[in-house]
């Protein structure tokens, strides 16, 4: 049952790549529509507390289906973050706004519901920093903050006829979507449009590439792809993680054996971790979620661990969705290195 379930994702994904319409190059089609979508921010409170923000910009009218929403808000504390980002919800950014306009968030809780915190932002005219405040709770006085944009985010969107549909009777149309940062490296950028570009399915490609730790020494993205067949009983999700050491003025793509120690002592420690917080979860197959020595895993090293992340099917059922496993470093002690700095 289990190898029946483990050859479905896989049949259906050459089923959907033997049927996907040859798209040429999506970032550069005629007909999209491209926009500065946010950027991620550096802030420091008066205490000096520093933290990191992902402000979405208002996006353009005319988009097509969900694409306004590609680019998602969030913050976090580098020095305990454990991969989870706390969600922003924009209180006020209608559609076609100017992208500079003043910002007011919300923090979401995890059922989705506004928590008591408010963010007040107001970025400069060229988007490069700017001010704003936080306020914890109602009877608090808000606390002031300055912001320094460290990456920009750019997104495309279009939309045509999908010839598959078409053959089946369907006036449904192609709709690909992609956010995905820029740097003017053009190591960093190439995999970066190459993951923000791909497309193999006749629907809906939806792609994501997110830089997930940004440090003085470290790099981290997560680059995902949402697609959808015409037919299918559901969408595809896939995901891939890549890591850069910055220093010297170059960025050097590491491994996880830069963080984690190769032996098989160390492998098993991580293995017997990651299985048993699995199965605490209910993942159906907690025991796929062993480290494969000729595969990487996803994976975000952060100051005080390292959180690690696996597709739907591949340890768990297509309901249990994206789990993630975080391992602190007493919990990886003797097997970890090089873990990027808090500040």
């Amino acid at each position: 049952m289990r190898a029946a379930a483990c050859l479905l994702p896989a049949l259906l994904a050459l089923a959907c790549t033997a049927a996907a319409q040859e798209h040429g190059e999506l970032l550069q089609a005629p007909e999209r529509i491209e926009w500065e979508a946010g950027g991620l921010y550096e802030g420091r409170l008066p205490d000096g507390t520093p933290f990191q923000v992902a402000l979405a910009y208002p996006a353009p009218e005319g988009l097509p289906g969900e694409t306004a929403n590609i680019m998602d808000s969030a913050w976090w504390f580098p020095r305990d973050y454990t991969g989870k980002a706390r969600r922003l919800a924009a209180l006020d950014a209608p559609p076609g706004a100017p992208n500079l306009a003043p910002m007011q968030l919300v923090p979401l809780l995890d059922s989705g519901a506004e928590g008591p915190e408010r963010f007040s932002v107001n970025l400069d005219v060229d988007g490069r920093g700017g001010k704003g405040s936080w306020q914890q709770a109602e009877d608090q006085q808000a606390q002031s903050f300055s912001l320094k944009r460290i990456v920009a985010y750019r997104a495309i969107a279009l939309t045509r006829p999908s010839p598959q549909a078409q053959a089946e009777g369907s006036d449904k149309p192609f709709v690909f979507s992609a956010v995905f940062p820029v740097f003017g490296d053009e190591a960093l950028d190439a995999w970066v449009r190459e993951m923000a570009g791909r497309c193999d399915a006749d629907l809906e490609c939806t792609n994501k590439v997110l830089v997930r730790w940004h440090s003085k020494g470290q790099l981290s993205f997560e680059a995902s792809a949402w697609t959808f067949g015409f037919g299918a009983a559901h969408g595809n999700y896939r995901s891939t993680t890549r890591h850069y050491a910055l220093g010297g003025g170059k960025a050097v793509h590491t491994r996880f054996t830069a963080f984690v120690d190769a032996g098989t002592a160390c492998r098993d420690k991580v293995s017997t971790a990651l299985v048993s917080k699995l199965a605490a979860q209910g993942l159906s197959w907690a025991e796929q979620g062993t480290l494969d020595v000729f595969k990487e895993p996803k994976f975000i090293p952060l100051p005080s661990g390292i959180e690690f992340h696996w597709d739907p099917y591949e340890v768990g059922s297509f309901a249990q969705g994206s789990p993630s496993v975080f391992l602190t470093q007493a919990e990886l002690e003797g097997c970890v290195k090089n873990l990027p700095h808090g500040d």
